[in-house]
């Protein structure tokens, strides 16, 4: 069924809320981000760490309550999270939409997500200068000189700081938005998904302290995947199943990412 006129007024004015509040809290994040650089003594960032915190969750909390209590967006999540403030967790990716389905499932009441980022994204009007003021890990995939050694350090340098800066490492491991264009270039051998990268994962891994957990997630859409059609609230039931695993179990990452990715087919196809 088609979007009618009231599905792209409910998008539109959903898209409004999100970009209004997303610049409002910019304001103050890139402020605190200026401090960070001024101010180097440890005592003064934990109070710039936990205020950027703060500013995070309040963005998040408004796209939730939008989303989840004006749409009329519903989570059915399988699984349960770990009690850890810094996990590195995987997801598949479909759509903008799987960021707020995150937000919602983890950082309501667990840590705040670090994305691993493509370095171009930096570029994205407000988006980029979000992702720039908490710091996330930009990575060059490897690309151009020395690509992979700074994409280790970028990793690297986010694990070391997670004794002051708490939050969960988030590697969406396709790289890029599930579509059917894509799944026919890469003749992906799942049936939903693309094929997941073990670049990242890998990284994270050699670089993450002792007992990090790795949080699995399968984000399935009962509807239209498409961002602004969930803007609209065309789909209204998103599955979320959430698998946990030590990451001291992970010896073969290319293989351990392939299992899960068909574990995660399957998920799919059930009712």
């Amino acid at each position: 069924m088609p979007m009618n006129i009231a599905h792209h007024l409910i998008a539109f004015i959903s898209a409004t809320v999100v970009a209004i509040n997303l610049a409002f809290w910019l304001i103050w994040l890139m402020l605190l981000a200026l401090l960070k650089l001024i101010f180097r003594n440890d005592p003064i960032r934990h109070w710039i760490n936990l205020g950027t915190e703060w500013c995070y969750r309040r963005t998040v909390g408004v796209h939730n309550f939008w989303m989840f209590q004006v749409v009329g967006v519903r989570l059915h999540v399988t699984g349960e999270l770990p009690d850890h403030p810094s996990p590195i967790i995987l997801s598949n990716h479909q759509t903008w939409m799987d960021i707020p389905v995150l937000h919602g499932v983890i950082t309501k009441k667990g840590p705040t997500l670090k994305f691993l980022i493509k370095r171009e994204l930096l570029w994205v009007p407000i988006i980029g200068w979000i992702c720039y003021a908490l710091s996330f890990p930009r990575l060059n995939r490897g690309k151009g000189s020395g690509g992979k050694t700074k994409d280790f350090a970028a990793i690297q340098a986010f694990s070391s700081s997670l004794h002051t800066e708490r939050g969960a490492l988030m590697n969406f491991a396709e790289g890029t938005r599930f579509t059917e264009q894509k799944h026919e270039n890469q003749n992906s051998p799942y049936q939903h998904l693309l094929v997941p990268r073990p670049g990242g994962l890998k990284i994270a891994l050699e670089t993450a302290p002792a007992g990090t957990p790795v949080i699995d997630v399968t984000v399935v859409y009962d509807g239209p995947r498409n961002f602004w059609q969930c803007l609209g609230g065309r789909t209204k039931d998103i599955k979320v199943v959430i698998r946990t695993y030590d990451s001291s179990e992970i010896l073969n990452v290319r293989s351990w990412l392939d299992a899960r990715w068909q574990e995660k087919d399957k998920f799919f196809e059930a009712p």
